[in-house]
């Protein structure tokens, strides 16, 4: 699947598009912001293909460089082509969970070392199956699907989580320690679910670990992602509320650094086990 980023920038892409309008005009990217009283961080994002601009955005871009109409209508047909490919994950959604879960089991079975970042949830390779239930029943009303296919999605997570013993893989676990304490099911299943973190820590070709609260952080965990490293290449998986997307090539590497930096945080073996064992106190408590 080609990256939403990877469409925007490519030489008749929007976002290049309006680079080049930009640069025609003689402004740099701080003076466009300026004009608008926008960030330079927007226009740096909308130029490198990561957001997408609305049409207030565009009509004040058109403006500032002396745009006519016709570009300003071409610009807004690519931003419209944009909203599109990003509804792409709503559109497999509505196809089933099952069908995307066994999208990740082939980007799984691809990848030689696989590296999970979460701010929110459990990775799906270490959900009990009642703690994945209740995430995938959760997505049937976050996405209003019409398809309840939980239990052919549960199957499919169930089934990539013996790729965990597979000689040929390696992976990595890093969570924030709010994925300990949020009760996003019953007390009960959090409970099991955080016993069986425990098992993980000393897991052969697993590497684990807690960002926890209370450190100085070298860079923000703004998103969970996941990272797929195989002999092809290395795919990034983005998922948000409404969108889910897949990045290579330099952004890729992007995601590998950040997690590489929050790794130097991280505690693993006994400290990890011992922020686990609190979260399951709390609940107890």
């Amino acid at each position: 699947m080609e990256s939403l980023k990877d469409w925007m920038t490519q030489p008749e892409g929007l976002a290049t598009r309006l680079r080049m309008l930009r640069a025609r005009a003689g402004l740099s990217g701080k003076a466009l912001a300026d004009l608008h009283g926008w960030a330079q961080s927007k226009v740096s994002r909308i130029e490198g293909g990561t957001q997408i601009p609305s049409y207030d955005d565009l009509a004040r871009w058109a403006g500032a460089c002396s745009a006519d109409a016709v570009e300003l209508e071409e610009l807004q047909r690519l931003a419209d082509e944009a909203r599109s490919m990003r509804e792409a994950f709503r559109v497999r959604m509505e196809r089933g969970q099952a069908r995307v879960q066994a999208d990740h089991n082939d980007l799984t079975s691809q990848a030689h070392l696989i590296r999970y970042f979460e701010t929110a949830f459990v990775p799906g390779f270490l959900q009990v199956p009642s703690y994945a239930r209740s995430v995938l029943t959760e997505m049937v009303d976050l996405h209003d699907l019409e398809i309840d296919d939980v239990d052919a999605a549960l199957a499919a997570r169930l089934q990539r989580q013996q790729m965990l013993y597979n000689p040929s893989k390696q992976f990595e676990f890093l969570i924030t320690e709010p994925v300990l304490r949020w009760l996003i099911c019953p007390a009960a299943v959090m409970r099991e679910q955080l016993d069986r973190l425990q098992t993980v820590i000393g897991l052969e070709r697993v590497r684990f670990g807690i960002v926890p609260m209370g450190v100085e952080l070298p860079t923000t965990p703004q998103n969970s992602f996941q990272i797929y490293m195989g002999d092809k290449g290395t795919v990034v998986a983005i998922e948000t509320f409404t969108a889910e997307m897949f990045v290579r090539g330099d952004e890729a590497r992007a995601y590998e650094r950040v997690m590489d930096k929050l790794w130097e945080q991280a505690v693993t073996g006994d400290r990890a086990r011992g922020l686990i064992v609190a979260a399951m106190d709390a609940i107890r408590s």
